[in-house]
């Protein structure tokens, strides 16, 4: 994991990580927060396009290191879904004022939902790129017996999916499927959506996008598939649609 350099440290709980709050307007009465994915990181091109984006549109920005990852790396496996749902509500809670919007990348787009229906009230937007609500389904399709043994036995199990391994503990695993936000019958958001998916991504079956924009609540349900975009959606043309997402949410409140 990529670590950060000069941002400011943050404390939660026993964990350290590191977040950047732009206030480009005191006036403002809107911030995006930008929720990384796994075992990445808030730094780079995706959360620099929505900043640039933010600053032009004279809104604040508040981006984040999860927990166990950037200079808390070393935590990572006494990390799990309830404690980063409980970071991120403490950020809403605590660190940001007015109403906000919420991008989030990968399991920062799961977390972007999970977080979505506990503190609506001031939500005025959610975008959801290459959305992994079903990852906890898609880490059993890799395990083989043998690793099931080994989750059992030592409590976490080393899964190789694409060109990345991943450690994930038991408990990460149970909290994951006790966040399982297809297993509900309504996602209760009412606020606009904006799902972002490429047809290139060889790790979240794009399809998914499709069941997630079903159980949404919200009449303003709104599906960009990308042909030739893949996971990580860095270039050029997806940041663009990123923030046209960002623009469109921002011009109609």
């Amino acid at each position: 994991m990529q670590k950060s350099n000069n941002y400011p440290t943050y404390f939660w709980n026993g964990f350290t990580t590191q977040y950047e709050f732009s206030e480009f307007s005191k006036q403002a009465k809107l911030t995006v927060l930008y929720i990384h994915g796994l075992s990445s990181n808030p730094w780079g091109r995706k959360p620099e396009a929505v900043k640039e984006l933010c600053r032009t549109l004279g809104i604040n920005f508040y981006r984040f290191e999860l927990l166990g990852h950037g200079i808390d790396s070393l935590n990572y496996e006494r990390t799990d879904f309830n404690l980063w749902k409980s970071q991120i509500l403490d950020i809403i809670d605590t660190k940001i004022t007015g109403n906000f919007i919420i991008v989030g990348h990968c399991i920062g787009g799961w977390l972007g939902l999970m977080a979505a229906q506990e503190r609506p009230q001031r939500l005025k937007g959610l975008i959801c790129t290459s959305t992994a609500p079903n990852l906890t389904e898609l880490m059993e399709m890799q395990m083989s017996p043998q690793q099931h043994v080994e989750l059992e036995t030592n409590e976490k199990v080393i899964i190789k999916i694409e060109r990345m391994v991943f450690t994930f503990t038991k408990q990460f695993i149970k909290t994951g499927i006790e966040n399982a936000i297809l297993d509900q019958d309504i996602i209760p958001i009412t606020c606009p959506v904006q799902i972002i998916q490429g047809l290139q991504d060889t790790f979240i079956d794009w399809k998914i996008v499709y069941k997630i924009a079903q159980k949404i609540q919200s009449p303003q349900v709104t599906i960009k598939l990308l042909k030739n975009s893949n996971h990580h959606l860095q270039h050029p043309l997806d940041l663009a649609e990123i923030n046209n997402s960002l623009k469109m949410i921002v011009n109609n409140l």
